[in-house]
């Protein structure tokens, strides 16, 4: 079973990805908006992969940093 933390980063990126779909006709915003939720699919699914692979872009770093406070912000696992 999914923890609540996996379930909620699964849900935001569902709900980015929608937003995207909704916008689909500004190409300049759905497809961000569709990286952006396939980065939090992958991460909810793997972490640490996803970090890691993540930690390599150039600025992979400000990533990371995103990715922290959105981890600090998410419900632990009970």
């Amino acid at each position: 079973m999914a923890s609540k933390k996996q379930t909620t980063t699964l849900g935001i990126a569902l709900a980015v990805a929608v937003l995207a779909a909704a916008l689909g006709s500004h190409i300049w915003i759905a497809v961000p908006l569709l990286g952006i939720a396939v980065l939090l699919f992958a991460w909810g699914l793997e972490p640490k992969r996803t970090e890691a692979f993540v930690g390599r872009w150039p600025y992979g770093n400000y990533v990371l940093q995103a990715l922290a406070k959105l981890d600090s912000l998410l419900p632990g696992q009970r």
